[in-house]
């Protein structure tokens, strides 16, 4: 009997490492999905996870998230509320379903939660950076400035918070500040391109177009998808007279972000400096639909006559 009883708990103690093991297994290869990219294999390997006993707050999580990237946020919304049931003195479900309110534009839910995680986590440096964005989303400048703050004191190495701080600095015209917000996140990560694109905003901002120019090229050679950057080189490009390579970096511009207003809009007034009208006014008009108001400004001013000739 003895070595009977013996035998059932090594029998057991197996089953029990081959559940485990399957029920990790499920999450390897979800995590593997994830990371590439492939959003229904990994919710279905999360799916056969959240069935297995006991209940697991990381399957609903990596659920949620797989559902999140995948734009179904609704969904993803019930699997961090789930989460939040099961484990509710756990900070990460309630800023992760922030984030999937912020993406439906359901701003007021979205604060609560990045609040009820600070006030289940006070040292959550992220739940602080993303309620700095809900922030700055509802123009509450001066609020998103201490959440920015508070971030950057629980982690000094905060790259994008610097960044981020340094965009409302930026909106209130304090470019020294702004500047230095933009430096330290660079310096903190050198390859960070739009934290650079930002700086040369800001050096743009105070006239000094040499810094600023150089910025957006180092934005460039970081990141050549980086839109913004290409709009930004090429306005320094039009002031310079120089509109062949003004052209050359709107049209690039558009090329990566074809809603992109501003690039429209420079490009529109680079044609009507060259005088090619039939070229630049489609252009600016562009801009004006997108809701650009310095083209529309032109529009009024030039008049449509002048526009549809």
């Amino acid at each position: 009997m003895k070595r009977l009883g013996i035998g059932l708990a090594l029998i057991a103690i197996l089953a029990g490492a081959i559940y485990f093991g399957y029920r990790y297994s499920l999450y390897y290869r979800a995590d593997l999905y994830l990371s590439k990219g492939e959003h229904d294999p990994a919710i279905q390997a999360f799916t056969r996870a959240v069935q297995l006993p006991p209940t697991c707050v990381r399957a609903y999580l990596g659920r949620a998230l797989a559902y999140r990237e995948k734009g179904e946020y609704d969904l993803a919304i019930l699997d961090y509320t789930k989460a939040i049931e099961l484990d509710p003195k756990n900070a990460e479900p309630y800023k992760d379903r922030g984030v999937a309110f912020g993406k439906k534009e359901e701003y007021d839910k979205e604060m609560e939660d990045y609040t009820k995680a600070i006030e289940i986590d006070p040292g959550y440096a992220v739940a602080y950076f993303n309620r700095g964005i809900a922030h700055g989303r509802k123009k509450d400048y001066d609020q998103a400035i201490q959440d920015y703050t508070k971030a950057i004191e629980l982690d000094p190495a905060y790259a994008k918070a610097y960044n981020n701080r340094g965009l409302i600095h930026s909106h209130a015209q304090r470019y020294e500040q702004a500047i230095q917000d933009y430096t330290k996140a660079i310096e903190i990560d050198p390859s960070y391109a739009k934290a650079f694109n930002n700086r040369g905003m800001a050096y743009s901002a105070r006239q000094d177009e040499d810094r600023a120019f150089q910025d957006f090229e180092k934005a460039i050679a970081l990141d050549p998808k980086l839109a913004e950057a290409y709009n930004n080189r090429g306005h320094i490009h039009l002031n310079r007279g120089q509109n062949d390579q003004a052209l050359v970096d709107f049209d690039k511009a558009i090329e990566l972000a074809p809603d992109l207003a501003a690039a429209y809009y420079n490009r529109g007034l680079t044609h009507l400096q060259e005088g090619e009208q039939e070229e630049g006014f489609p252009d600016i008009m562009n801009a004006c639909g997108m809701g650009h108001k310095s083209a529309c400004d032109l529009i009024s001013t030039l008049g449509t006559f002048s526009i549809t000739r």
